[in-house]
């Protein structure tokens, strides 16, 4: 199992260094099915793995400017109060309910970003924060919950509602990935006993090596580019989910 994880950790590094979500998208499907662990384990192993990436990767991004690090822990700090309500929610949602759950969340990011416009930087949208604090208290229930970071509905979020441009949004997720994750994992404290540590800290390590290496390569796609691969990608992982 140990070689399993270090490849899936490989896989969930790259794919946050690049879009910026994805990993818990990846990470709890993949503790489950590769790894043998239970929903409740997988969840919450899933977010010692992605809040590490995601820190991984916001450093290149630092460098280049390509992430609004105030906007990204505003955003996270917002969503404190939904992480701790979900999970609370964990001992009384039924693991199917969530499964199902996470997939119709997913094709709902899925068809926003794929149909949804690349935000342009020239155009600066006013902010409404009434709606952003709405929207990082129900990504935060939903970590809480699902012990995910929330990358796959922040970005599109981040983008579709405050107008940020994609790479931003990309780097700036990461940022709050990495926050709300962490907050998450904290308030889990009771589910610790059930990680198997030998396994996630080799799953941590490759997780974090393909984010600090896939990074800088997010600056080089095409933002509309980008937005496609984020929504098929999301996409094929929730029909995936149903299936399991």
């Amino acid at each position: 199992m140990l070689f399993e994880g270090i490849i899936l950790g490989l896989l969930i590094g790259l794919v946050l260094g690049t879009i910026g979500a994805g990993g818990a998208i990846l990470a709890v499907p993949g503790l489950i099915a590769v790894m043998g662990l239970s929903t409740v384990a997988a969840t919450t192993s899933a977010l010692v793995i992605v809040s590490s990436a995601a820190l991984a990767g916001v450093i290149p991004r630092l460098k280049s400017k390509s992430v609004d690090l105030r906007l990204g822990i505003t955003f996270s700090l917002l969503g404190i109060a939904g992480t701790f309500f979900g999970t609370i929610l964990v001992e009384f949602v039924p693991t199917q309910v969530q499964l199902f759950l996470f997939a119709g969340l997913m094709f709902s990011a899925a068809v926003a970003m794929w149909i949804g416009p690349v935000s342009n930087p020239q155009k600066v949208k006013a902010r409404n924060w009434p709606v952003v604090a709405l929207v990082a208290t129900a990504i935060g229930v939903l970590t809480g919950l699902l012990g995910v970071g929330g990358g796959f509905l922040i970005v599109p979020a981040l983008i579709l509602i405050l107008n940020v441009p994609t790479k931003i949004a990309a780097g700036t997720s990461l940022v709050a990935i990495t926050l709300t994750s962490a907050i998450a994992f904290a308030f889990r404290y009771e589910y610790w006993d059930l990680i198997p540590v030998n396994s996630i800290l080799a799953f941590t390590g490759a997780a974090i090596l393909a984010s600090l290496i896939s990074s800088p390569l997010a600056a080089k796609l095409n933002p509309r580019v980008l937005q496609k691969i984020f929504a098929v990608f999301v996409t094929f992982i929730a029909i995936y989910l149903l299936f399991i």
